[in-house]
């Protein structure tokens, strides 16, 4: 009893995996038995192969022989190739198929088919074949179920007994052309050759590679100069700074002229004034001795009132003396007319620098711009990298910069120097010699003056 249960068990689980459903719904989930093949299941043996594909090839030279004399005449073989086959580039394909013999048998056909490198398929090859080469994958089942190798490949270019659609259920009318035309050019031709061309391939390499490197250099050549780009940026900043410090020592020599005279007389009366009154304090001074002297009555104590009075006297006397040699003190006039020549040369000379400046200002700013205008678009930094344009622009304004530092510097040295020989000859107006306009520089960054983008 239990054994009659075990074994029901087994038919139940064998029936159902047998008959299980499958994934698509065309496909078949086992294969179709094969009325000529003799193996399990109807499936084909190596000799059912071997048989079945003599028979395939039987009927495809019979195909080719169109007046049945057994013999496949050079003709024949073209006609079959430009109208069953479709092909118009007969000449390379009639070659290989009528390689040496003219007349071809069925022997040397089977023959032929023998040497094909097809008949050696296996199962995977074929499914290959028919996948990419095909371009029908959705029977790659229908093959693999029926152990489909490169022997049988004849039965699908000869289509005995509708085998396509019999046996391998290819029901597709387009589908089976296509597959027999593949079949047969297999068959007469061998596999298909390998349309991937190495030569092409190392081609599309290396132009692929030499585009990507040339992105990359342009990429590399961009960034770099960019950052050129902001480097020449802030020194055109420190340049704009050093020419704001310049118009700040202009305007403050232009104040200075305006109120120099004023401030000479003034200083003047004032120091007058402090003289005299040194002088009436060292008078008042002796008058008080000489009012407690007249007071006395001891002769010494008058004695010594009357020293004391005499010293303050002398003292009075001194300051008078050096505050009258000060005041009276004026310099010659052929040295205030070589003060004035040497300021007006001064004067010309400096005008010639900052115009100097001023030109390698307007230069530098010049060429920034073209310099932006060219860095417009992705291979603009390329075309500026391959030019010495930003070494060029580097060289100007570090040339502008310097110039309006020693002009910045020579400023505050005149200023200082002037200044200290107005102390000395006791005047201020050295600087208003001559004209004036020259001392006020034009260079300034106004709404109007240009700017960078970057």
């Amino acid at each position: 009893m239990e054994k009659a249960i075990i074994i029901s068990i087994t038919c139940v689980i064998f029936v159902a995996y047998y008959f299980r459903p499958s994934d698509q719904d065309d496909a078949i989930a086992y294969n179709i038995p094969d009325p000529e093949c003799t193996g399990l299941f109807n499936l084909c043996t190596d000799v059912d192969k071997e048989r079945l594909g003599r028979q395939a090839i039987r009927v495809i030279h019979e195909k080719l022989d169109d007046d049945k004399d057994g013999l496949i005449e050079p003709s024949e073989g073209i006609d079959f190739i430009q109208g069953e086959l479709e092909f118009k580039t007969d000449a390379i394909r009639h070659k290989q198929f009528q390689n040496i013999n003219v007349y071809v048998t069925f022997d040397d056909l089977w023959a032929q088919w023998q040497n094909n490198p097809a008949y050696n398929w296996t199962t995977d090859n074929v499914v290959d074949w028919l996948a990419n080469f095909v371009d029908l994958p959705q029977y790659v089942e229908n093959f693999r179920r029926n152990q489909f190798d490169g022997r049988m490949i004849p039965r699908i270019a000869a289509n005995e007994k509708m085998y396509i659609s019999s046996i391998m259920h290819i029901r597709d009318v387009h589908d089976k052309r296509r597959l027999i035309i593949k079949a047969i050019d297999i068959v007469l031709f061998g596999p298909p050759q390998n349309t991937h061309n190495l030569m092409k391939d190392m081609i599309l390499i290396s132009a692929l590679s030499a585009s990507i490197g040339g992105c990359i250099y342009a990429f590399l050549r961009q960034r770099q100069t960019q950052e050129n780009m902001n480097i020449m940026l802030k020194e055109l900043e420190t340049l704009q700074q050093a020419e704001g410090n310049l118009i700040a020592v202009t305007e403050k020599m232009r104040t200075r002229e305006n109120g120099c005279k004023g401030r000479t007389i003034y200083v003047n009366q004032n120091l007058l004034h402090k003289w005299l009154m040194e002088v009436q304090q060292t008078k008042e001074e002796a008058n008080r001795f000489r009012q407690r002297r007249d007071s006395a009555v001891d002769h010494e104590k008058q004695l010594s009132l009357a020293l004391q009075e005499i010293e303050q006297l002398q003292i009075a006397l001194r300051q008078a003396e050096e505050h009258a040699k000060h005041q009276s003190y004026e310099p010659s006039n052929e040295l205030i007319e070589l003060l004035k020549r040497t300021f007006q040369n001064e004067e010309a000379v400096f005008e010639v620098k900052r115009k100097l400046a001023e030109t390698a200002l307007t230069t530098a700013r010049e060429q920034m711009n073209k310099i932006t205008k060219m860095q417009k678009g992705f291979f603009g930094a390329v075309r500026i990298a391959h030019t010495n344009c930003m070494d060029n622009v580097g060289e100007l304004i570090n040339a502008a910069k310097d110039r309006l530092m020693v002009i910045h510097d020579e400023y505050e040295e005149r200023e200082h120097r002037w200044s200290r020989i107005g102390v000395l000859l006791n005047r201020d107006d050295f600087i208003t010699f001559g004209p004036t306009t020259a001392a006020t520089p034009t260079t300034h960054r106004g709404k109007d003056s240009p700017r960078l983008r970057t």
